[in-house]
């Protein structure tokens, strides 16, 4: 599957609803976003802060119900065009595409597309699944191997599932289980997990080191570099995503073994034939560019510097043509993403975070002298808000953002220490719909993989995994000097 395919996916993952029932999701949208903007109800708030709320409310449905085949855009043009009506900068509205998150995310992008393209990540895959003899531990160990060795060469966790979610319905279908069984759903949860989880411990291992990038306040982004990122986050997301796989293990394992032979993996790995020219560049320049991402203190090249240099590489040698630039990847998600981690920018020009602040800041901070608390609380409160705030939660984010500065200047507290409540809530999914990877992986899988009965079961676990990494790595965080005693 290519990434143009995969991108095709992901803008078509949201089918379950009625097309009736999202264009009535629009239009009452649509009539309190008018109602802000004319009433201006938000006391203390200017009109062009209660003008901004009102925009991003309309452009949030636009991604929520998606009507059709409408791209993000859609919602974000929205979002772009009110900025600019209600008379924020240019500067402002647009600062996520001149910011580094956004350089570091299109190379990685093009990144995920050349493992496609190659064949390089379906080798590394079937490479290590015939390395291990075929059993329920044998697949979760060899899974998790190939989602770290994913996350090192792509932060695209589209590409990742993209890959690995056919190997593993194929592997239900060798194995001959039935669909949505339990062995089908443990052996494609066990996929989706890794592709999606471990590669968070680094800031290149997953897009939401580089998305967080765009949240922050720009005083504190100096704060956040590879090294520090991999010090808070490498035992949490490694720890969160072994319980996470023990978990699937006993509650979706199958009383019967695998029926399957290592050989036929082997088999699947000859059919690939001999490794390609294009396989070779690829990794190399890969594997360098993960060099450069983690000795960014020794080299003095910052990561954006050395995606580019990479991108530009891999036009050089030809895996990236240009055909490709502008079908390799989806601009569409390329915008929203730009559109998004701006918003944190748009909302304080427009005065929105402070005015929220005395509602959000003193519950928050009040919590701060007990780490474990705050983060269990937050984790807890932007689970709640994920039913309502789809895509990832980003605009409760950027909402939140600049609570990042007291708790740091005031409490001590590191921002990517508070990032784990974030992205824990961001990965989260209870229902198929809080979580587009989930509908990504569906449709991969021709929804033949798990049941919605099996999703909500997998998100539990999920929630269970994560109270479990949050209460040992404050431990961990304290023995190592990185939290406060």
């Amino acid at each position: 599957m290519s990434q143009t395919e995969a991108a095709v996916i992901s803008s078509k993952i949201t089918k379950t609803p009625a097309i009736n029932s999202k264009l009535t999701g629009i239009i009452f949208s649509a009539v309190l976003a008018a109602i802000i903007l004319i009433a201006k109800p938000f006391t203390g708030l200017s009109p062009q802060g209660n003008g901004v709320i009102a925009v991003t409310l309309l452009g949030l449905s636009f991604w929520i119900f998606r009507p059709g085949t409408l791209p993000y855009f859609a919602g974000a043009g929205i979002i772009v065009a009110g900025g600019l009506l209600l008379k924020l900068p240019l500067n402002v509205v647009i600062v996520g595409y001149t910011s580094s998150a956004m350089w570091v995310l299109l190379p990685a992008l093009f990144f995920g597309f050349a493992l496609v393209k190659t064949g390089l990540g379906k080798r590394i895959s079937y490479a290590v699944l015939k390395t291990f003899q075929p059993s329920y531990i044998g697949i979760s160990v060899s899974w998790f191997i190939i989602g770290m060795l994913l996350s090192a060469l792509t932060p695209s966790i589209t590409v990742r599932i993209a890959i690995v979610m056919p190997i593993a319905m194929s592997l239900v279908e060798a194995c001959g289980l039935p669909d949505k069984s339990r062995g089908s759903a443990f052996i494609c949860f066990v996929a989706f997990a890794t592709a999606l989880l471990p590669g968070t411990g680094w800031q290149t291992g997953s897009l939401w080191g580089i998305f967080m990038m765009g949240f922050y306040p720009p005083e504190i982004k100096p704060l956040i570099t590879p090294g520090v990122w991999f010090q808070y986050m490498a035992f949490p997301w490694i720890f969160i995503t072994v319980v996470y796989l023990a978990l699937l293990y006993l509650i979706l394992k199958p009383s019967e073994p695998l029926q399957l032979n290592r050989e036929a993996f082997k088999d699947q790995y000859a059919a690939l034939g001999k490794i390609t020219k294009d396989e070779i560049v690829c990794a190399v320049v890969l594997v360098i560019a993960l060099i450069l991402f983690s000795t960014e203190n020794m080299t003095g090249i910052k990561t954006p510097e050395a995606a580019m240099m990479a991108f530009v590489a891999l036009m050089i040698f030809g895996i990236i043509k240009l055909p490709d630039i502008g079908t390799g990847v989806s601009w569409d998600i390329i915008n929203f993403f730009g559109v998004v981690i701006g918003l944190s920018a748009m909302f304080k020009t427009a005065g929105v975070s402070e005015w929220a602040k005395p509602f959000i800041e003193p519950g928050i901070l009040s919590m701060a002298g007990s780490p474990l608390l705050l983060l269990l609380f937050l984790t807890v409160i932007l689970w709640v808000i994920r039913f309502i705030d789809i895509p990832w939660g980003f605009t409760t984010f950027a909402i939140l953002s600049p609570i990042f500065i007291p708790l740091y200047q005031k409490f001590g507290l590191h921002p990517a220490l508070i990032s784990v409540a974030f992205i824990a809530a961001g990965n989260s999914y209870f229902l198929a719909y809080h979580q587009p990877f989930i509908m990504i992986s569906d449709t991969c899988t021709k929804s033949r993989g798990w049941s919605g009965g099996q999703v909500a079961i997998a998100g539990f676990l999920y929630a269970i995994a994560i109270i479990m990494g949050l209460l040992v790595s404050v431990v961990y965080w304290k023995i190592m000097g990185l939290m406060p005693a």
